[in-house]
């Protein structure tokens, strides 16, 4: 087992376990978090992804020869099915998140960060190539300066300017991270699918992201939201 699943109510947590590889990404680990998160419950509301060990990631999977086995879709595959997932994603980065490792967490829609954490996408040393989604993804994440000097340089964004410019919250333990995916997990989720596929347009058509704008507004979960205020306690939202 490449993953492990664990169902916290509303919140499936999702953790990458091949700790002794330093939660390498090969076509496999790739593959089997595809059908976690394809096999999640229409009860889930949340997904909270993180790694074993003291590294989210280190990346592909370089001892198994993985960038010439398929590599490159697989992880495409992955990526999109996070982007395209109907649940917010928060990931916990416990440590450095490298090359794709970094680019899973850039797919994910928060990510808490400890201080031991740290990000690069060092395509320059390894002379492969990136795609758009990569180039402006971190553009649009950590600023577009930031974003040319890390692709050009290989250089890293620590775990303070991950922070500093809003990739990343802070936070020293996944129970940090666990209280804010629970927080998302709580809010209409109509509403979340809205806000996931307005920052995905390029998975959705025109059609599909106007009926998500309307949806919360023909919903149950809107009339729930009056009366919580009224009754001054806490929505319970159905997604209906």
């Amino acid at each position: 087992m490449l993953v492990s699943v664990e169902q916290r109510g509303a919140l499936a947590v999702l953790t990458l376990t091949r700790h002794e590889k330093r939660n390498a990404i090969s076509v496999s680990l790739a593959a089997e978090l595809v059908r976690a998160l394809r096999a999640l419950g229409p009860d889930t509301r949340a997904v909270l992804l993180t790694g074993a060990g003291t590294c989210f990631s280190a990346g592909a999977d370089l001892s198994e020869k993985t960038l010439g086995g398929g590599f490159f879709e697989a992880f495409d595959e992955l990526v999109t099915t996070l982007r395209a997932l109907s649940v917010p994603v928060v990931a916990y980065v416990n440590g450095p998140a490298i090359g794709a490792g970094m680019m899973l967490t850039m797919a994910c829609d928060l990510r808490v960060v400890s201080s031991a954490a740290s990000f690069r996408i060092p395509v320059g040393d390894m002379a492969i190539g990136v795609n758009e989604w990569v180039v402006t993804s971190l553009a649009d994440l950590v600023g577009g300066s930031r974003a040319r000097v890390m692709l050009y340089t290989g250089g890293a964004l620590d775990a303070a300017a991950a922070a500093d410019c809003g990739y990343g919250i802070p936070g020293e333990s996944i129970d940090d991270a666990v209280r804010l995916a629970e927080t998302v997990a709580a809010k209409a989720p109509l509403t979340q699918r809205n806000i996931k596929m307005r920052f995905a347009p390029d998975l959705h058509t025109p059609e599909e992201l106007d009926a998500a704008t309307e949806a919360p507004f023909r919903s149950s979960d809107i009339v729930e939201s009056g009366r919580a205020r009224a009754e001054k306690r806490q929505p319970r939202f159905t997604g209906a």
